[in-house]
């Protein structure tokens, strides 16, 4: 399961990058179709960095994590207009620090770790670890695929698999 997993975590790692990439700060704070309230750019970006957080506390990490009011995960915030967010390249920047740490952890994960009950409220999306990270792993994708609908009604070409 872990070799599946690191799997996907190596592929969302690429198209995060990709998929913002081309966009300027100011594109990702603008919500497209304002009265439907649909996410902007930077929140989306942004809240996928606060469940990057989850992935290196799984990984035995003790992140500190930046911005949490404005981007928590479980329902706990949402996107918010006319506040001064921090800068998409900060949040970019954030998410490829990570990176390296994450995936060290992650792939020593063991199959006894994997199977133990995640700390509540995560036990509310899954019955173990490895479940949460299958789960985070989902979640990671639906975003990005999120994000590349909005790339294409910026006037953006697709998001590069690259």
């Amino acid at each position: 399961m872990n070799n599946a997993l690191l799997t996907q975590f190596d592929l969302h790692q690429r198209l995060y990058n990709n998929v913002l990439d081309g966009f300027t700060d100011e594109e990702t704070n603008q919500r497209l179709y304002g009265d439907q309230k649909i996410n902007h750019v930077k929140y989306l970006a942004g809240h996928l960095l606060n469940s990057q957080y989850g992935l290196a506390m799984i990984a035995g990490l003790d992140p500190q994590l930046k911005w949490n009011d404005l981007f928590a995960v479980m329902g706990h915030s949402e996107a918010k207009d006319d506040i001064e967010y921090p800068d998409i390249k900060e949040i970019k920047s954030e998410w490829n620090q990570l990176y390296e740490p994450t995936r060290d952890g992650l792939k020593e994960l063991t199959p006894e770790i994997l199977n133990q009950v995640p700390p509540t409220p995560f036990n509310q999306v899954a019955e173990t670890v490895g479940e949460l990270w299958a789960f985070i792993n989902h979640h990671t994708s639906y975003h990005i695929g999120q994000i590349g609908i909005l790339r294409r009604a910026f006037g953006k070409p697709p998001m590069s698999f690259d």
